[in-house]
């Protein structure tokens, strides 16, 4: 999996709006609840992210959610042995503005150029330490392995992975893999 896998993704959503700090708590209604949103996310004047949701809610704290969400993570240097586009999908997006913190999930899929397809119930983003970890599981498919795991940390800044689990749990299959 490319190390633009997932934060920039979920980075990207949970920037596209700007926090309105107002007292009180998550109780108070949304500051904006947004039907068939459409997403377009620019680092500079440059494109680095488009997507989509079913609806997007934005709470005055920082919170936002989106619900049957997809992004898009465009690569930002395209042909040029760079990672891709990526993209991930998920039922529900949820996250803070302040904390940069994402979860996404029900039914987490994350599906790369080069043919990689990981799925996991859920998955977290911590954009202060740049990590993406998992305690529920996951499978991730490439085109000449299969993989599957109960835990699971990536660390964006250099690409290291750490698959975990009991030896029954943990399981890597090399050679072209078949459905």
């Amino acid at each position: 999996m490319p190390r633009s896998l997932l934060p920039a993704s979920l980075l990207a959503l949970l920037a596209a709006c700007t926090p309105n700090p107002v007292p009180g708590g998550a109780s108070e209604p949304p500051a904006v609840v947004m039907q068939g949103v459409q997403l377009r996310s620019y680092e500079g004047s440059t494109l680095a992210m488009t997507g989509q949701a079913e609806q997007a809610t934005y709470h005055r704290t920082g919170d936002l959610s989106a619900t049957q969400a997809t992004l898009r993570v465009l690569d930002k240097h395209p042909g040029q042995g760079g990672s891709g586009d990526t993209t991930v999908r998920a039922r529900l997006m949820e996250g803070n503005l302040g904390t940069q913190r994402m979860v996404a999930s029900g039914d987490v899929e994350v599906r790369t150029s080069s043919g990689v397809v990981a799925r996991t119930p859920r998955a977290t983003y911590d954009g202060a330490e740049q990590s993406v970890r998992g305690t529920e599981g996951v499978q991730v498919k490439g085109p000449d392995y299969r993989l599957t795991a109960d835990t699971y940390w990536v660390s964006l800044p250099d690409g290291r992975y750490t698959f975990e689990g009991s030896e029954q749990s943990v399981q890597t299959v090399l050679g072209a893999t078949r459905d």
